[in-house]
């Protein structure tokens, strides 16, 4: 699951019930759920059970759930995850040209006696709360009634107490499709192996004609709360079976509790969640479970399509064919490993194909005398676990530090009058600390830095959204665009100048951050050369012609060319 992809801020969500909900399930959610779950999605899920109370539908965006929760979206994500896995809220999407719209419906939870019944919410609620609270909530929540023994209803039925009587009734025109009430949580258990089950459980032990969709149902869930496989589950079924060779929920589970604690352990088994962040990272850093797919895509597969396949399906820019095709081509490195040297440098470099990254690797990689995709991928996997314990922390970690940082780039590279105006702090690795700074910052988020923390005002950043959108530069190419007008207009932000300095970047084919500060030096010394402003001038400033602070202005044509053959020959 990737956050990103899956839930935005601006993401747009109506919330509805579509079955009334009473302060006992309430009461259910809180005492029964909340124990499996957490408090941050039980939260969640009152603030959509209140908002969904109200007659009108709101459309709301999913920062009104972050003000309102005081959570992240992560957070917020995750809490609705767990929700939906649990059976409490059932999401829809649908999608436009600008926005992406959820519908939240609000599920009550089960009925008391149906949750202590379920095999797997039963086992994660006492693995969780103890043997003494579960007993005390099952008490609670499953009274024994009132023993009947000896008496004999006396009900009436309906047809005992009303009559018919003959009405004509309007035509019902309004249709609305019936929702049914859930009576579990969502859970495919075809996902268990029961062919393995049938072939290892012969029908002299068990009729499979015994084995019902409930049944079914019952043995891949206990299956799934004990980790048990196929054989264990037989064996489970066996110590299950009834005098008239039937097998019922209750003894599936009374069964496989007594399995558990013969062969696995005395404690009772627990359920995590699964987190989306570190099945991102499993995803995006490792090989994973597509390890034989990757090696024979990499082996397969031109180098012009892998640069493709990490850009997006976008075209490769010229330098990094050119990159990468010389360490074919002059340093004579096969092509399956120059592949995989693409792909890692891609998802370990926030950077870009940095040149000196790719061939310090490459050089590594050629003296180990690496030659097949799959060396290289274990070289780059033993890489990335090497480098992950010993990550150092980014030394500019606060916002202050990091405008001292962009005031300090300011005036190395650029020479800016306002950084002049007062003591400017160094920094050991001045343009490394600022290229990383740029590369891991959105352009919003750089306005705030800009001016030292400060909320940036709002037509400053519809401004730079305009500008982002118009010209699709990169967000370190654009993050440099905007420090350098930010110090060289002082903070004074404006469309026109962002459309001029980025006409010249585009003249120059600027496309990392390290061409983006080498353009605007030359351009800033260019104009400090040409109106004699700060030190790039070279020394004094020229001379102009008298003429030009004073009353002695030429009358003819004659008069001003001879003016500009002095003013050059002076030059």
């Amino acid at each position: 699951m990737q956050l990103l992809n899956e839930l935005r801020p601006v993401d747009r969500f109506i919330t509805q019930i579509p079955f009334p909900l009473s302060s006992y399930e309430r009461k259910l959610v809180t005492l029964l759920y909340q124990p499996l779950i957490g408090p941050e999605p039980i939260s969640l899920y009152f603030q959509l059970w209140a908002e969904g109370e109200d007659r009108e539908e709101v459309n709301y965006s999913h920062y009104h759930l972050m003000n309102s929760l005081g959570m992240s979206i992560h957070a917020i994500f995750k809490a609705r995850i767990a929700l939906e896995a649990i059976g409490l809220i059932r999401t829809y999407k649908k999608e436009d040209d600008q926005f992406r719209y959820f519908a939240y419906d609000v599920m009550p939870p089960l009925e008391a006696r149906r949750f202590f019944d379920d095999p797997l919410l039963s086992m994660f609620l006492f693995s969780k709360i103890g043997e003494k609270t579960y007993r005390s909530l099952r008490q609670r929540f499953l009274p024994k009634g009132v023993s009947k023994e000896g008496m004999e209803e006396v009900s009436r039925q309906f047809t005992d107490v009303y009559k018919p009587i003959q009405q004509h009734m309007p035509a019902n025109d309004f249709e609305q499709p019936i929702i049914e009430k859930p009576i579990d949580i969502p859970f495919e258990y075809r996902e268990f192996d029961f062919n393995l089950l049938f072939i290892s459980l012969s029908e002299a032990m068990i009729p499979h004609r015994y084995l019902t969709p409930e049944i079914k149902e019952c043995i891949a869930k206990t299956a799934f709360t004990y980790n048990f496989n196929a054989l264990d589950m037989k064996n489970v079924l066996i110590l299950a079976i009834q005098d008239d060779d039937t097998v019922s929920p209750s003894a599936i589970r009374k069964a496989a509790s007594e399995f558990y604690k013969l062969n696995v352990s005395k404690t009772p088994p627990e359920i995590a969640m699964m987190n989306p962040s570190e099945e991102k990272f499993d995803e995006n850093k490792g090989w994973g479970n597509r390890y034989e797919e990757l090696v024979e895509y990499f082996e397969k597969t031109s180098m012009i399509e892998v640069l493709k396949g990490v850009n997006n399906d976008q075209e490769p820019f010229e330098q990094d064919i050119e990159l990468f095709a010389d360490l074919v081509g002059k340093y004579e490195m096969e092509v399956p490993v120059v592949n995989v040297l693409i792909h890692y440098v891609y998802l370990s470099s926030d950077l870009g194909m940095n040149k000196k990254f790719v061939q310090t690797i490459a050089a590594n990689w050629r003296k180990k005398e690496i030659s097949t995709a799959a060396q290289a991928m274990r070289e780059a996997r033993d890489f990335i676990d090497k480098k992950s314990p010993t990550t150092k922390k980014n030394p500019i970690e606060n916002t202050h530090q990091k405008f001292l940082l962009l005031q300090s780039a300011a005036h190395n590279f650029y020479q800016t009058e306002v950084a002049n105006k007062q003591k400017i702090k160094t920094f050991a690795h001045l343009e490394t600390d600022f290229i990383q700074l740029v590369s891991k910052t959105e352009p919003i988020t750089m306005l705030n830095l800009l001016s030292d923390g400060k909320e940036p005002f709002s037509k400053d950043i519809k401004i730079v959204k305009d500008f982002a959108d118009k010209y699709e530069f990169e967000n370190p190419v654009l993050n440099t665009l905007l420090h350098y007008a930010y110090f060289i207009s002082e903070g004074s932000l404006n469309a026109p100048f962002l459309e001029a300095i980025a006409s010249t970047w585009r003249k120059n084919e600027v496309k990392t951050v390290e061409e983006a500060i080498k353009v605007a030096s030359n351009q800033r010394k260019s104009n400090a050369q040409k109106y004699g402003k700060t030190s790039y001038s070279g020394g004094a400033k020229k001379e102009l012609p008298k003429w030009i602070n004073s009353s002695e202005k030429p009358n003819n044509l004659a008069q001003l060319e001879e003016l500009e053959r002095q003013f050059k020959k002076n030059k």
